[in-house]
């Protein structure tokens, strides 16, 4: 991390790692934030904008939480090479005659380092500009004002605040028989440090992680095979997404073995795995990446302070706070979504309640998802078996992406967009896979905040040709007024 210049300032940046100590360091602050992930410094930011004195305490040496450092951040670097590849490909399609010659895989991660570090300098720059000290260590709640910190740099500090923010953000499920060694079993943390291509990887399971890191290493020439416990890959998303998903892959020529679990490996190298399903099957591979999910990574809780959940969870309400007073937790933590601009939300309401306003709730039913393959997929609200489960009567309209005028001009056949609503015409949930559906996701998440109904939203104009125009025709479809469907 670059030395900064403190000429001038009252109060310290990183105070442990510069040992730069400031007259008031010792003294109360309003806010201690635990964690400077999505959640942690949105919520240290817009607390010192509110004018609060704010400190944050950080264990990693590098600030911004996993999301920067091993995960949002070098996924979607990686995936933009990766989509590239794909394009390199596919440009014959079109009359291009290329091929692809080489992949310099070292270039490769030093953009994605590049990426890293400029999310990571923003996210200091933002510390910088608001006065918020960092304390480098790990902390223990203490109590509803107090936080004990053991530095990295050695000993231990006592911070005192009016109020607390929890935000240490969760980790990889590790499964029995796979111990993650970062170099033969890895995370994704280690799939995305890796400092060559392996020959070969087989991928435990099939949620937004696994089939992003598949979609990535398979178009960097690794040979993929994947495996989830559930009947279907991505089984939290709406089916159609999941009927894309498998397209997807089967064009990829990944294997994918579902409704199976890896039931043995042997061998640190050239590593043999044991798949039970229908059938068993033995593969062999280099690398066994993991990704079965995340759990709540909590800190230290002082013993009488009864508020972690049976699953490492912080159990708050939907306003984000604790049984304690002054005490809350935003992100990943709370083991409520488990994504980072959610995290940035559930940031804005505690402090908003710190602040003694009265925020809207958080709501998972507003908060949208996305998977960052081609085609890209994303969802927001209900998915057609939740809406079933809730209510009767629940009106369905799709529109395939390769019928609209975008679909045609690009040759873009995958893709699909599905609205979903109620009895009143309501809507409860929209669903799109196609080039760009992460950003386009945000005009159904509009029509959800605003409590549009379906009715309304097939009315509203889309440009012409645009891979959007598919929800409008799947919004018509819910009445069986498209024009375009015939």
């Amino acid at each position: 991390m670059d030395r900064i210049d403190y000429s001038g300032r009252k109060k310290p940046y990183f105070i442990n790692t510069y040992h730069y100590i400031g007259a008031d360091d010792n003294m109360s602050k309003d806010l201690t934030v635990i964690g400077s992930g999505p959640g942690g410094y949105v919520a240290a930011v817009l607390g010192a904008k509110e004018g609060l004195d704010v400190q944050v305490v950080e264990k990693e040496a590098s600030i911004g939480g996993v999301c920067t450092n091993h995960g949002c951040i070098p996924s979607k670097a990686l995936l933009s090479t990766a989509e590239k590849i794909e394009t390199i490909k596919g440009a014959r399609r079109d009359g291009i005659n290329t091929s692809l010659e080489d992949i310099d895989f070292k270039k490769v991660m030093s953009k994605k380092e590049r990426a890293v570090k400029i999310s990571r300098k923003a996210i200091r720059s933002l510390f910088h500009k608001h006065d918020i000290d960092v304390i480098e260590g790990t902390a223990e709640v203490m109590g509803p004002k107090e936080v004990k910190v053991k530095k990295n740099s050695g000993g231990n500090e006592i911070l005192t605040s009016n109020d607390i923010i929890i935000a240490t953000g969760s980790e990889p499920i590790t499964l029995p028989n796979l111990e993650i060694d970062e170099e033969n079993i890895i995370s994704s943390r280690g799939a995305l440090d890796l400092k060559r291509v392996p020959e070969s990887m087989l991928i435990v399971g099939g949620g937004y992680i696994g089939i992003e890191m598949a979609y990535v290493f398979s178009s960097l020439g690794t040979k993929i095979t994947m495996v989830e416990l559930e009947d279907e890959l991505l089984p939290n998303m709406d089916k159609d997404l999941r009927d894309v998903a498998e397209q997807m892959m089967k064009r990829k020529r990944i294997e994918v073995y579902t409704g199976s679990k890896l039931v043995d490996i042997q061998g640190k190298e050239n590593i043999k795995a044991i798949i039970e399903g229908d059938t068993e099957e033995e593969i062999k591979v280099e690398k066994v990446l993991t990704s079965v999910g995340r759990r709540p990574t909590p800190p230290e809780i002082h013993g009488e302070l009864d508020i972690i959940g049976e699953h490492g969870e912080i159990l708050v309400d939907d306003h984000m706070k604790t049984e304690l007073d002054n005490i809350y937790a935003v992100g990943d933590v709370t083991g409520k979504s488990m994504l980072a601009h959610a995290a940035y939300k559930q940031a804005e309401i505690a402090v908003d309640e710190i602040m003694g306003r009265s925020p809207k709730g958080f709501s998972k039913f507003e908060i949208p998802a996305g998977i960052y393959t081609h085609p890209e997929m994303a969802s927001v609200g209900l998915t057609e078996e939740e809406a079933e489960e809730k209510l009767d009567n629940v009106k369905i309209g799709k529109y395939s992406i390769s019928r609209t005028g975008r679909g045609a001009s690009t040759g873009e056949r995958m893709g699909v967009a599905k609205i979903i609503a109620g009895p009143d015409n309501e809507l409860l949930g929209l669903h799109l896979a196609c080039p760009g559906a992460t950003d386009l996701i945000m005009e159904g998440t509009a029509a959800l905040r605003c409590g549009m109904d379906a009715k309304e939203f097939s009315q509203m104009v889309h440009p012409h040709p645009t891979y959007s125009e598919a929800l409008k025709e799947a919004a018509e479809n819910v009445f069986k007024e498209s024009v375009h469907s015939g």
